[in-house]
């Protein structure tokens, strides 16, 4: 199945493992955003809010659209020392899992749960492609891509 969110969510996965395939294990320690923020903490980031989005988007399929409200600074602030220690090769494992996950459990939706999820489904962001292309910028500027 697909919907409004397919393509662009598709065009975007592949642009950051086209730009993962491109980068050496150094390239995943240099600084890239705000203080702590490594090419790789800024991938994990990505991992982690597409993972947390799968999890939620399964839970709701169980039992229902809840409300799941978290302060997003926080959140990042502290799993950044956990987001650093992955290795480069787990932080292209767990991106491409995560990123292939969330976006086969968005395309299978059913039409009348994918309008729930946009309407009462905060914070859960359907279109995925626009964290990805955030973060894909950033680390093309932080390596001069």
């Amino acid at each position: 199945m697909s919907n409004e969110y397919t393509a662009a969510n598709a065009a975007w996965r592949e642009k950051l493992f086209m730009l993962m395939g491109r980068l050496s294990d150094t390239d995943m320690v240099r600084m890239a955003g705000g203080p702590g923020w490594t090419v790789g903490v800024a991938l994990c980031h990505l991992a982690f809010w597409d993972h947390r989005a799968s999890v939620l988007l399964k839970r709701w399929k169980a039992g229902g659209i809840a409300d799941s409200p978290n302060d997003i600074d926080v959140v990042n602030d502290s799993i950044l020392p956990f987001l650093k220690a992955i290795p480069p090769a787990e932080v292209r494992r767990l991106v491409r899992e995560a990123a292939e996950g969330i976006d086969a459990e968005i395309d299978s939706l059913a039409p009348n749960f994918l309008v729930r999820v946009e309407s009462d489904g905060k914070p859960v962001k359907l279109d995925r492609g626009k964290h990805r292309e955030h973060h894909v910028a950033q680390i093309g500027k932080a390596l001069d891509l």
